[in-house]
């Protein structure tokens, strides 16, 4: 087994990234994350603001899918400033984002 392999087990696999640009602003955009933690889904969600150097980052939300019931289903715009999360079992979480992009809460599921 190669070092990269022992490395990639250990790290928990491949990171696959997902983003989605806020509904009529193209400074901000809805970013998840998944990976996994041995055999545990993992997802992250973040906003990102403005661009590149001065983009800021901001974590709304993470869920570990340990229990079906923490699994990330769906994160969404449903608005430019509002993002709703919602989880296999139907849980919703809503969060809402000021004019800087920093969100007025942050869901943890699963932890």
């Amino acid at each position: 087994m190669s070092l990269a392999t022992v490395l990639a087990l250990l790290d928990g696999g491949q990171e696959q990234t997902r983003s989605l640009a806020a509904p009529g602003r193209d400074d901000r955009r809805l970013v998840v994350e998944e990976g996994s933690a041995m055999i545990d889904p993992l997802w992250y969600v973040y906003v990102h603001q403005g661009s590149w150097p001065w983009e800021r980052r901001w974590a709304v939300g993470s869920f570990n899918g340990d229990a079906t019931d923490n699994e990330l289903r769906e994160a969404v715009w449903t608005a430019p400033d509002r993002i709703r999360m919602t989880t296999e079992e139907g849980a919703v979480h809503e969060v809402t984002l000021d004019s800087g992009g920093r969100p007025d809460r942050i869901v943890s599921a699963g932890w």
